[in-house]
């Protein structure tokens, strides 16, 4: 009952306060998309909105390529970001609060290609080099062996935007790149740019991913009444609701 309470003067305090939160959001695959009649929707677009009305605060979507976006994060350009890793190094800047549900990493291919990995030793000693999103974070094992390599470049092309990523794959100028899984399903579905894209059977990464918040722009009190909507979240079960309607529960 006490922590029902607390919760409860939480809200009332932050919300007469008043708060208003600048989110990233980047149109692609099931987290997010944009449309003249919907507007922003999609997986992250919910988990977003679940969260900032639970905690009684306004918000406004601002589209940014992933790169770029977490370095706003860092210097409290951007105050949230979706469907962040949790690692040492952002840490330093970002706030963690979740997770939102877990993320599996593949490998995408060109469908014709004679490509079958099954570990990532084998990734690493491909003929032809990979593309990586720029900023991006695919798990410690991953980081362990880039760490290793003399000249990382040779065997990995940094983009800034996932359009460029299937524009090298078409002009075969890679092997693949690495991807989120369920939004290279979305656009294998949806978008015809990927139909001759397929994914290769071996898991690169598998984990959890958080609501990202700037240290720079949010305070520890703020903090304080996200992790308590968040909480709310999780024990009225909207957050896996979010989770059954894109068929990820």
């Amino acid at each position: 009952m006490y922590r029902i309470i607390l919760f409860a003067c939480f809200v009332f305090v932050f919300s007469s306060y008043g708060c208003e939160i600048t989110v990233r959001f980047e149109r692609y695959g099931v987290q997010a998309q944009k449309d003249p009649e919907l507007g922003w929707h999609g997986l992250d677009v919910d988990f977003a909105k679940a969260l900032l009305e639970k905690a009684g605060c306004k918000y406004r979507f601002v589209s940014t390529p992933w790169g770029r976006a977490i370095k706003m994060l860092e210097l409290g350009d951007l105050d949230l970001v979706l469907s962040v890793s949790d690692n040492p190094k952002r840490r330093a800047f970002a706030y963690f609060v979740g997770p939102q549900r877990m993320e599996n990493i593949v490998f995408a291919v060109h469908r014709d290609a004679p490509v079958e990995l099954n570990s990532m030793e084998q990734l690493f000693a491909l003929d032809r080099p990979v593309a990586i999103q720029r900023g991006a974070f695919y798990g410690q094992n991953f980081e362990t062996h880039l760490a290793a390599l003399k000249d990382p470049e040779q065997q990995f092309i940094y983009v800034a935007d996932n359009n460029v990523k299937i524009n090298l794959l078409k002009n075969q100028r890679i092997s693949g790149f690495l991807e989120e899984k369920y939004n290279l399903l979305y656009q294998i579905e949806n978008n015809p740019n990927f139909s001759e894209v397929r994914i290769n059977t071996f898991i690169v990464n598998q984990e959890p991913v958080y609501y990202a918040f700037s240290k720079k722009s949010i305070t520890p009190e703020q903090l304080t009444q996200f992790e308590a909507a968040y909480i709310a979240l999780q024990k009225s079960g909207e957050l896996k609701a979010i989770l059954k309607k894109y068929k990820l529960d």
